[in-house]
């Protein structure tokens, strides 16, 4: 499930949350004051079973034979 980051629009705390794609656009409560005035920041998401950056990189190209 991928990460999201938000931030409170009442104490301006940021926050994060583990939730379904289909559950991202939810409203999400603040945990710090309970505020629902929040709203979904943008940046990179986290997504689980991803061993390292390199497997979100661009394909390597084939290795040249030397003759």
């Amino acid at each position: 499930m991928p990460m999201y980051q938000y931030q409170c629009r009442s104490c301006e705390q940021p926050f994060e949350k583990r939730l379904s794609m289909s559950r991202a656009s939810d409203p999400q409560d603040c945990p710090a004051c309970g505020s629902a005035d929040t709203r979904k920041r943008l940046g990179a998401i986290a997504l689980g079973g991803l061993s390292s950056s390199v497997s979100m990189a661009a394909p390597q190209p084939a290795p040249r034979r030397i003759s």
